[in-house]
């Protein structure tokens, strides 16, 4: 057997790229993407070495703070990189960091690599945006800034913070002319004084929008994932003439929508993958919701549905189905903070049957026709508690499994996800759900992946 510490440093390398990747970094996390390359590279020389010789492991830039130690890790970072693309994720705050000369420095090192920046965050308030905008714009005082830097490389530009008038200057660096390749533009909201290449954007996060959403038709006609946060607007306010029609969108995510509005102003003809997130479902919305699927076969042309934290009752849900007949793949996420469930046992009874005869494989069983006959994949993420219904779980998903013996309609992937709701966690994955899984297994044709989790911490597979 060997020890990790006397792999090749080839096998190392590969070993440092896949942890530095999978390592999350928000403005909360206290060890950064960052900070896992410089730890690797302190446990011994052989490991420093592997560390400096892969210079995509010093592409990720994650600065938190601004202090003369920050700036010399900057330069590290910008050195041992090489001519690597940039990602760059800046989350000092403004009331927290106050500017100071080695906030200066800091700034125009980063920006001065700015030909080799692809990926770009700021999680900061719009004051420090503004001091940013000032210590580049020198000595002069002139605020020009488009004129100064480019960025050649950079494809996602992110903003997780307002963006009033107070940062203008900031936002200007990035005019069209000096981002050729921008693409994927994360906003707190749209306004018109936005300088962005909207005409060359594929992919739009909107965390907010109100009555001042413009026809994303004719701002972003490139436009091929959507992903639109909190709707604001009157519940009577009276809908646009018309929709926009958005013909290359191909996936939609909404997240706590509002009174209806929103799903008005949209035509999807190309839609193919649709995920909604904590939505309570009001008549007046889930009305404009379904004529959103009806128009131009919306729903027809539906593969994928994600279901996460949703309030819906069960005739929402199957109707919604019913408008989804070629969907290929469901994954429905409950959680625990939501009173609302989802996954009720009309839902799943609902689930069980397809439009296959089943008396082609078995004489005596009735012939149902139902809605989504060729779902392939499942996933479900359940709250699970004593009053849940697994008989019925294991009736719909074993029923499908028979199905999928006629490759024509073959359920190939089940993944199953029990969210235990206890202060501490079992000894043990609980019987009844082992005891379920175990007989599935033993009818089913398809793959199955089954995890039982409690709290962030304790997660078992069986």
């Amino acid at each position: 057997m060997c020890r990790i510490g006397d792999l090749p440093v080839e096998i190392l390398g590969l070993i440092f790229l896949q942890v530095h990747s999978r390592t999350l970094s928000s403005s909360t996390t206290k060890f950064t993407t960052s900070d896992v390359v410089v730890t690797l590279s302190l446990v011994s020389s052989l490991w420093r070495e592997t560390c400096i010789s892969i210079s995509s492991l010093w592409s990720h830039i994650h600065i938190v703070k601004t202090s003369s130690n920050e700036v010399e890790r900057l330069q590290m970072f910008l050195e041992r990189s090489g001519s690597c693309p940039l990602t760059i994720e800046f989350h000092a705050g403004a009331d927290a960091v106050p500017y100071t000369a080695d906030a200066g420095r800091m700034i125009w090192k980063l920006f001065g690599a700015s030909a080799r920046w692809k990926k770009a965050l700021f999680s900061v308030q719009a004051p420090f945006l503004e001091v940013i905008a000032m210590v580049l714009s020198g000595e002069s005082g002139s605020l020009q800034l488009a004129q100064r830097f480019e960025f050649p490389l950079l494809e996602k530009l992110s903003f997780t913070r307002h963006l009033d008038n107070q940062s203008r200057h900031f936002v200007n660096i990035f005019q069209p002319k000096v981002t050729p390749r921008l693409h994927i533009l994360v906003i707190p909201s749209y306004t018109a004084l936005l300088p962005f290449a909207f005409g060359q954007i594929t992919s739009l996060n909107l965390f907010k929008t109100n009555k001042a959403l413009p026809d994303l038709s004719v701002l972003c006609p490139q436009l091929v994932t959507l992903k639109i946060g909190q709707t604001f607007g009157d519940p009577n306010e009276a809908t646009p003439p018309h929709a926009f029609e958005l013909l290359k969108v191909e996936t939609l995510t909404v997240s706590c929508s509002g009174p209806g509005r929103l799903w008005s102003m949209l035509t999807l003809p190309s839609l193919r993958n649709l995920t909604l997130e904590a939505i309570t479902f009001m008549r007046l919305e889930y009305v404009a919701f379904i004529n959103m699927l009806r128009r131009s076969g919306c729903g027809q042309s539906l593969r994928k549905l994600t279901l996460s934290g949703m309030d819906m009752r069960d005739v929402e849900v199957q109707s919604m189905f019913d408008l989804m007949p070629q969907l290929r793949e469901l994954v429905v996420r409950e959680t625990l903070t939501r009173q609302g469930k989802t996954l009720t046992a009309s839902l799943l009874t609902a689930l069980k049957s397809t439009s296959r005869d089943l008396a082609i494989i078995y004489p005596f069983a009735p012939s149902i026709n139902h809605l989504i006959p060729d779902l392939a994949y499942i996933e479900l993420h359940i709250d699970y508690n004593p009053n849940f219904r697994l008989d019925i779980l294991f009736d719909m998903l074993s029923a499908r499994a028979i199905i999928s013996n006629d490759s024509s309609s073959a359920l190939r992937w089940i993944h199953l996800c029990f969210i235990l709701d206890q202060n501490s966690p079992p000894s043990r994955v609980p019987l009844e759900l082992e005891g379920m899984v175990n007989k599935l297994r033993l009818v089913s044709t398809s793959h199955i992946h089954s995890t039982v989790q409690c709290g962030q911490e304790w997660r078992r597979e069986f």
